[in-house]
């Protein structure tokens, strides 16, 4: 029984650890590039672009105050997302994560919801495929007048 209960705990370890973050391999991707893809992205749904260096990006979504269940108030929540960078001899790791931070009392939570690692997987995923299609297309954004011969 204490093996069953410790290989029990074992595994929960390895299921929290796996949901830390969302990953995504862009090959030939630029960081610049994965920024301003996620600005295109996130900027209308309301996040707010916060920083940007060389290894990580910090968006955040005001959520204001949040009524948890139970009827409890949280006096006001900000969602952080943030994204590294990692560059690999294949293209560019992008991690992202997202965490809940509450003012009073003060908290800061990683999000481990499946629906909110799956929404979180699904925008990597979107940025890395428009972002391979442009480079496999060779799209400079330079357009040729093709009326000459």
């Amino acid at each position: 029984m204490r093996f069953k209960s410790t290989f029990c705990i074992f595994m929960l370890g390895l299921g929290a650890n796996h949901a830390y973050a969302q990953r995504v391999l862009i090959h030939h991707g630029a960081r610049t590039a994965v920024v301003e893809a996620l600005k295109t992205e996130l900027l209308p749904e309301n996040f707010s672009f916060v920083s940007a260096d060389g290894s990580a990006v910090l968006f955040t979504l005001d959520r204001g105050v949040v009524v948890q269940e139970g009827g409890r108030v949280a006096p006001h929540v900000v969602l952080e997302l943030r994204v590294g960078f990692k560059p690999q001899s294949e293209g560019l790791e992008v991690t992202a994560w997202e965490e809940v931070v509450a003012d009073f009392p003060s908290s800061r939570q990683r999000v481990r919801s499946p629906k909110e690692l799956e929404n979180l997987q699904r925008l990597l995923d979107k940025i890395r495929a428009d972002l391979e299609a442009q480079s496999a297309g060779g799209d400079s954004g330079i357009k040729r007048d093709s009326s000459s011969p």
